[in-house]
């Protein structure tokens, strides 16, 4: 396949929102409403996905369900087995006929088959601190894939071709805990807020919680949906209670006798919960947040599609070799006497001494053995880049720096 050129590869997140800048996003929009950006530009999207790339997966992935799927708004899904073979392969043929007869089909996590779009959710894992990941919909004319529903995480909605109708509507839920979820059946939109055409190059971000639909019109319409699974204040402070507890024998004492029975006041219970959360709060949370970071870590990573190459031509990597962090995830501390950085869901450690260097390197996008600062002389520093691009971390640019 015709590689693709990343967007804006410098600053994929500005990229998408353009020409809505970053700041005024998260000031005004973030977790606080809809914000729809046309644009008059059909091909925007087009170095993330194409026709030819769902052909290339359909045809040769052997996707099995559920990273493919197929509803329609009048059924909550088509059974697997419809568009299977005795493996439980997606059959391209059946795959396609189904849509042909009005089928809604799905690719879930194709950030994992496709780099330009792992690339993308490593971008914006990076910036929000949250997990992010893919599904792709690709919808007949005039067709409807689900009933009006709410997310429990924020969405980016790219219309790479044709176009959608969307209406928004008035929840009864802000911000719902992913416990929270939308029952269709159950749930009913309030009152519509907003409608419009989505049409390629265009893209929405819906904040979790709010109610929507969306249809196709008289094209097949094809869109990325790009989920952030952000961790939440509530996620942090049960894993502080928790973490507390594994250390303090009085957060995993008992209630007290007859707590049930009515024999404490609501005051004494409500004193003694402070008293007891007091106690879990009263210590570092560094350990949670690193955990979570670590998390985010682990679900961001692009798609390494050169580890051989770079093991086959690492001899060429000299002191003056430009050598290029890979966009990750990635943060690094000081633990007694090691320096532990963190990336692609591991830990490496490293001696005291090799912390500045490793500090330079999580900070700077690309760089040479010579610019690296602290103790360690070139030979040692070539040592470290090499560790770090088997590890997967650096790549080399096969290019001679001028800067010496």
């Amino acid at each position: 396949m015709k590689p693709h050129t990343p967007p804006i590869a410098n600053a994929p997140y500005a990229w998408l929102l353009d020409p809505l800048s970053t700041s005024t996003f998260e000031d005004e929009f973030y977790e606080r409403r809809h914000r729809v950006v046309h644009r008059q530009q059909p091909n925007y999207f087009e170095s993330l996905l194409t026709f030819a790339d769902l052909d290339h997966v359909l045809g040769t992935h052997a996707l099995r369900f559920p990273d493919i799927s197929l509803v329609r708004a009048d059924e909550t899904a088509i059974d697997a087995s419809r568009f299977t073979g005795p493996a439980g392969v997606a059959e391209p043929l059946e795959v396609t006929r189904l849509f042909d007869e009005g089928a809604t089909v799905i690719f879930r996590g194709l950030h994992r088959r496709l780099p330009q779009l792992a690339a993308l959710c490593v971008a914006l894992g990076q910036r929000f601190g949250s997990r992010i990941q893919t599904n792709i919909y690709l919808t007949p004319p005039e067709a409807q894939g689900f009933k009006p529903h709410w997310d429990t995480h924020d969405v980016f909605v790219m219309q790479v071709s044709g176009s959608k109708r969307w209406s928004v509507f008035e929840s009864p839920i802000a911000l719902p805990l992913r416990g929270q979820k939308c029952n269709p059946d159950v749930d009913r939109p309030g009152r519509t807020i907003d409608e419009f055409d989505l049409h390629a190059g265009d893209f929405v971000y819906l904040p979790r919680g709010l109610m929507h639909a969306a249809r196709s019109v008289d094209t097949a319409s094809l869109h990325i949906t790009l989920g952030l699974t952000a961790f939440t204040w509530a996620d942090f402070l049960a894993d502080a209670v928790s973490a507390a507890a594994l250390e303090n024998p009085a957060l995993r004492a008992n209630l007290p006798v007859g707590f049930a029975s009515g024999k404490l006041t609501p005051e004494e219970t409500a004193t003694l919960a402070r008293q007891h959360f007091d106690l879990a709060l009263d210590r570092s949370f560094e350990d949670v947040w690193r955990r979570f970071a670590s998390e985010v870590s682990a679900a961001n990573q692009p798609l390494f599609s050169d580890l051989l190459t770079q093991r086959a031509d690492q001899h060429l990597v000299n002191e003056d070799t430009v050598v290029i962090r890979r966009e990750m995830a990635i943060h690094s501390y000081l633990s007694q006497n090691e320096c532990v950085m963190c990336f692609a869901g591991q830990e490496l450690r490293f001696p005291l001494h090799v912390a500045e260097a490793i500090e330079f390197i999580c900070a700077n996008e690309r760089f040479t053995a010579l610019e690296l600062p602290g103790p360690l002389d070139t030979a040692g520093n070539l040592t470290l880049i090499r560790r770090l691009a088997r590890e997967g971390l650096l790549r080399s640019h096969h290019e001679r720096s001028r800067l010496k």
